[in-house]
């Protein structure tokens, strides 16, 4: 049950804003601790030994990196309790000018701290309480000023310093030369306290947080940018937990430079773009929750509980609210435990904007604050850090209640290195696994046969750590009757130390079978030893798991050299997973096309393949696309009378999606006959390849499309658009068809549609006098792609009809003022000056844009969901163009099917009247500038080694290859158009915030 508690101000500093009222379970309390002048707004924080609380305060700017560096804005501070009541009092600034720091760990009297383009360890040499010494321990961090550029640091239990680079391209290398890496994140990262040993652990999602372990070692990484659009249901964001060598789902991004084990791993909790952020995993028993990952989430504005059960060789979550706000200008972005078991939130403020979707409308003066959480009734714990405690014997205190005294006896211990002190325990094992001594890593193999599961992985994890030579045998006794945690970690053991003894047991453990996490680590420790001639033998194992893993293994490892006579065999189709691997594997090697093409026949001759196997095949024929026997064969299947509409449909979206830069003529040669098809969904898509390749060739089949009015309106439009470029003059009977087609009762991407193809047709003044009728009632919808014709007149009378209809159309304001500007850039200068103070009307400051949304604030109240439902499916607000809602919709834009859950109605307001102001996460404008001037704008919906794929404002994918690519930079015009609180009256307006509200 939840209770409200109204916020107690404890502070006698400045409140963080209004104080927002919490939810939290009935037993809890919360107050706040920190405030404004100690803190501002906090991002990071964490403890040192005496107590003292290292905050990373933001200056509350949001600028690019490049600006940040010139002059670091950003500080960290200290805060002291320094009368034990639980609240901070004191406050000084440790370290300044920092770039971005995102993640801080004290350890070992020193700060660790990733902010761009370094991950740091700062010290206070002389104690005035100051830092004075900074230590890059690696550099080349990618620095955009997002926060998607790095997080960390964490501490591992193996002593280990953790830290996760973004999906970002870095250029990392540590001061020494021994580690260099020029690749895009993610990662997460490990190193020694000094930053030797610095290596990557795995993958993770996009863009990661921040990590924390249990006792047994097992890991969990919060982060961003994890499922990809195709995905559904909105998803992008997740909790995962982490295995070495896991790769995972990251969104906008295809890797060709990681090692995979097949499929990517799963993630334990898949969720919506809640902006999962920093998190950690209980280890008092406090409040009751020893155990439980505890996250925050800046989107949602809250703290979720994630009740961790083992599943095999993984994880899997229950997860229950624990802190909830209403306010939506509280962003929690840390959650850290504190010596008594108490926990303190870190609620950054509305400062942060840069790609949030949540107000653009950055808000510095809204400040943050930190929350303390207790549990009702809780027993007072004494001397909670030890500090009185007798530190001489720190083995004695392994098992200690306090958890940060058991923190500190591991330190001590290992410092000692007296390994017949330390217990069988947990604790006792990771003390014994950062002594490194040959004496500990004899007594940890000894624990690789304990009774006790927990101790044995441990034991595992240590071995491997240090690739320890003489655990090998031990290692290989737990890959047969051990839980699969145990496996997993003993194949990661034997795959990190190499021996080529361990490739039979490898194998052998395959066969026994086991969930993905556990064939992950086994074939990912195949790939490490990389024995190709066990390997080679297991491809002719009679176990098609077995062969499976073999090949995946001699795919993906250095020395493979695996060959096509290899791998045919293996299209087998008696097991399907086998086949498809196989099938991956030809399709990641240019030239091995000859062995794919008895399959790829057999496959196009079925009437209808199933889900799977057509997006399979759909990325064969795309990556072998540039062979020219695949060419010929993808003709040939268009050609053939046999090939079944959907066949012929995949095909031609293969080729549309895969077109290289200089078009097969045998594919646009039946792209032609393919628009004589009786199925209009092939012709359409036939209609689409011939634009996407700008062929003009068939023009004149196009026009007779475009005329035949017993053609739906939307195809007619398309083969339209296809043609512009080359028209000289539209006929009457054509433009007053298009005309029509931007009716307001016709459907909003038929609309859409029809206002492209007018903007790039050829109108003469006569034509541009009429359409300014036409303008005088375009909506947000079509103003924007309908406005350009008019740059092709020169007439004075032309500009001025149009002049009057823009600026008192429904959709003047969906139009930046640049591009109205650019509009009459080529008409005579009295023309100019008359349209200047129109086109200052759209420079809207941010001041106008806050007064606006004020003026329209009433809307956020008592609204009708369901009637909103109508207008967002409706044609008037044409929502559905761009936008999906549980499966009805565009995919141009976000998904909004739970977009309630992460959006406040004001927010939403702002996205509606200001888009331009507010990009989501993922779904930011981008224009890219060839080498010989081309210009391409729209969202980059994914990129590859060698090409860049933008979806256009004509909705078409666009393949645009590096090599020509001279400038790519973010657009500061959102594909939303601008204008639809003028489009629809503040009812309907009122109704669809509702309906968007109530998304969850």
């Amino acid at each position: 049950m939840k209770k409200l508690l109204p916020l107690l101000l404890v502070l006698s500093g400045a409140a963080p804003g209004e104080a927002p009222p919490f939810e939290v379970p009935e037993n809890y309390t919360i107050e706040l601790v920190a405030g404004p002048p100690l803190v501002e707004r906090p991002i990071m924080a964490c403890f040192d030994e005496q107590g003292r609380l290292y905050v990373a305060d933001s200056a509350g700017v949001n600028l690019k990196g490049s600006d940040l560096i010139k002059d670091p804005p950003h500080r960290i501070r200290v805060l002291e309790d320094t009368d034990g009541d639980g609240r901070f009092d004191t406050s000084k600034v440790w370290a300044d000018k920092l770039v971005f720091p995102q993640g801080l760990l004290w350890h070992q009297g020193a700060l660790y701290c990733t902010s761009p383009p370094s991950f740091w360890k700062l010290e206070d040499t002389d104690g005035d309480g100051v830092c004075d010494k900074r230590t890059e321990l690696i550099t080349g961090l990618a620095n955009t000023g997002v926060a998607d550029d790095a997080h960390g640091a964490c501490l591992g239990p193996d002593g280990r310093i953790y830290f996760l680079p973004g999906r970002m391209a870095h250029n990392l290398h540590t001061p020494d030369g021994k580690f260099a890496k020029k690749a895009t994140g993610p990662w997460l990262m490990r190193c020694k306290p000094d930053g030797s040993e610095m290596e990557i652990v795995c993958g993770c999602q996009g863009n990661p947080v921040e990590v924390d372990w249990l006792p047994s070692g097992d890991y969990f990484i919060s982060g961003t940018f994890w499922a990809p659009d195709s995905y559904g249901g909105g998803l992008r964001d997740a909790l995962i937990h982490g295995v070495d060598g896991g790769e995972y789902a990251v969104r906008d991004r295809v890797y060709t430079d990681r090692k995979r084990t097949g499929d990517f791993l799963p993630v334990m909790v898949p969720m919506i773009a809640t902006a999962p952020a920093g998190m950690m995993i209980a280890k008092s028993d406090a409040m009751g929750v020893k155990g439980n990952l505890f996250c925050t989430y800046f989107n949602t504005h809250k703290v979720q509980r994630h009740v961790l059960e083992r599943d095999g060789a993984t994880f899997r979550s229950r997860n229950e609210e624990f802190v909830q706000s209403k306010n939506p200008d509280f962003h929690p972005t840390d959650v850290l435990e504190d010596a008594d078991g108490s926990l303190l939130v870190v609620d950054t403020g509305g400062w942060f904007r840069i790609g949030c979707p949540t107000s653009q409308i950055a808000k510095p003066q809204v400040l943050g604050g930190i929350y303390r959480i207790r549990r009702k009734n809780a027993a007072r714990v004494a001397d909670p850090r030890g500090l009185k405690a007798d530190w001489t014997r720190p083995a004695a205190l392994l098992g200690d209640a306090r958890w940060m005294v058991r923190e500190r006896a591991i330190r001590e211990a290992a410092k000692l290195g007296a390994i017949a002190d330390l217990p069988a325990t947990p604790e006792g094992l990771w003390t014994r696994t950062r002594i490194e001594t040959p004496d500990a890593r004899a007594s940890l193999r000894g624990f690789l046969s304990d009774k006790d599961a927990t101790l044995r992985q441990i034991a595992c994890i240590s071995a491997g750590l240090v690739r320890d030579p003489a655990a090998v045998g031990g290692l290989i006794d737990r890959l047969k009757e051990d839980p699969p945690q145990v496996k997993r970690e003993a194949a990661n053991a034997l795959g990190r130390i190499g021996d080529r003894k361990a490739v039979l047991p490898l194998l052998e453990a395959v066969r026994a079978g086991g969930d993905r996490f556990l064939e992950h680590a086994l074939i990912y420790a195949l790939i490490r030893i990389a024995d190709r001639d066990d390997l080679l033998g297991a491809l002719k194992d009679p176990n098609a798991g077995i062969r499976r893993a073999a090949l995946i293994a001699l795919d993906q490892m250095d020395g493979g050299n695996l060959t096509p006579d290899l791998v045919t065999p293996l299209l087998d189709p008696i097991d399907s997973a086998l086949q498809q691997a196989a099938l991956k594997v030809i399709a990641s090697h240019p030239g091995w096309s000859n062995e794919l093409f008895g399959l790829v026949r057999e496959w196009l001759a079925e009437p209808l393949l199933d889900e799977a196997r057509q997006e399979l095949l759909k990325g064969v024929l795309v990556s072998f696309s540039r062979d020219p026997a695949m060419q010929d064969q993808m003709a040939q299947a268009l050609r053939t009378d046999k090939t079944s509409a959907p066949q012929r449909l995949l095909v031609l979206e293969a080729m549309t999606r895969a077109l290289p830069e200089r078009s097969p003529s045998t594919w646009l040669g039946e792209a032609r006959w393919s628009l004589d098809a009786a199925d209009e969904r092939v012709v359409r898509q036939a209609v689409a390849l011939i634009r996407a390749a700008g062929c003009g060739d068939f023009d004149d089949v196009l026009l007779r499309l475009a005329r035949d009015d017993m053609r739906s309106a939307e195809l007619r439009v398309e083969t339209l658009l296809a043609a512009a470029p080359r028209l000289a003059k539209l006929d009457g009977a054509l433009y007053r068809f298009l005309v029509g087609c931007m009716d307001k009762d016709k459907a909003p991407l038929l609309r859409l549609s029809a206002a492209e193809a007018v903007g790039k047709l050829p109108l003469d003044d006569a034509q541009l006098n009429q359409l300014s009728a036409v303008v005088a009632v375009a909506g947000p919808l079509e103003m924007p792609r309908l406005i350009g014709v008019y740059e092709r007149s020169k007439s004075a009378a032309v500009a001025k009809k149009l002049l009057g209809a823009v600026a008192s159309a429904p959709g003047f304001t969906s139009l930046p003022a640049e591009t109205l500007r650019k509009v009459f850039k080529g008409y005579p200068d009295e023309v100019r000056r008359e349209a200047e103070p129109v086109v200052k009307r759209l420079e809207v400051d941010t001041a106008a844009m806050k007064e606006k949304l004020d003026s329209l604030a009433s809307v956020l109240e008592h609204g009708d969901a369901k009637a909103g439902r109508e207008i967002f499916l409706g044609r008037k607000a044409g929502c559905t163009a761009c936008h999906t809602v549980a499966g009805q919709g565009g995919k141009v834009g976000p998904d909004l099917s739970k977009i309630g859950s992460i959006r406040a109605g004001r927010d939403l307001l702002e996205a509606i009247v200001f888009p331009s102001a507010t990009f989501a996460r993922g779904f930011e404008p981008f224009l890219i500038r060839s080498k010989d001037g081309v210009i391409y704008d729209g969202l980059i919906t994914r990129e590859t080694p060698d090409a860049i794929y933008l979806f256009t404002s004509e909705r078409l994918e666009k393949r645009i290859p590096r090599s020509i690519i001279d400038v790519l930079q973010q657009s500061k015009v959102s594909v939303m158009p601008q204008g639809l609180d003028q489009q629809i009256s503040l009812d309907d307006l009122r109704d669809l915030i509702a309906f968007l509200v109530s998304l969850r």
